[in-house]
């Protein structure tokens, strides 16, 4: 239980305040134990950062294989189209996500080419999955013939960058605006 909350408590602060401005006494008064006590869970303050960090990768990978799961029978547009929506409105006020991000860019120096490479890994993987998809629609011919792999690097590109700026906008603002970019982009795509 207090292993948990360490990890749940660090995650906020370090998402917050950043590495460099977390200290050891922020994470122990945050879960309300003494400084000494967080020692008896982890090595130091590198430790909890880690485990952080990893638990997010079990995490994110669980939620991608969620959302690239789907039965044969739905379209290959409304697969894509779920995709975008689920993955975008995920990273509007998440913990996980704001971590993500200032660590891709500024990770510890300790971190950095784990982080770099763990964050490779898991676009690779994902845009694998997204381009099975692409694969399975121009073959039912939903779609175009488009190199399948140069369709999924879009999408994984646009939906990201969208992703990225989800939180200075409002939910309803976002909504039209998913709905514009997947309407031209599978319009791009899609048979005539």
């Amino acid at each position: 239980m207090t292993k948990n909350k360490i990890l749940k408590e660090s995650l906020g602060l370090f998402a917050n305040k950043g590495y460099y401005e977390t200290s050891m006494e922020d994470i122990a008064s945050a879960v309300g134990i003494k400084k000494a006590s967080l020692y008896s869970h982890y090595a130091g303050k590198e430790d909890i950062f880690s485990a952080v960090y990893n638990k997010i990768l079990v995490d994110n990978s669980a939620f991608i294989k969620e959302l690239t799961t789907f039965n044969k029978d739905i379209q290959s547009q409304d697969k894509l189209k779920f995709i975008f929506n689920r993955y975008v409105k995920n990273c509007k006020d998440n913990v996980q996500m704001e971590f993500w991000d200032r660590y891709y860019y500024y990770p510890p120096e300790y971190l950095k080419d784990y982080i770099h490479e763990k964050t490779e890994e898991t676009e690779k993987g994902m845009m694998k999955e997204i381009e099975k998809i692409v694969e399975e629609g121009i073959k039912k011919q939903e779609f175009i013939q488009k190199d399948a792999s140069d369709v999924a690097l879009s999408f994984y590109y646009m939906m990201i960058g969208f992703a990225m700026s989800v939180k200075f906008y409002t939910n309803k603002e976002i909504e039209k605006d998913l709905t514009s970019c997947l309407n031209v982009f599978l319009g791009g795509i899609g048979k005539k």
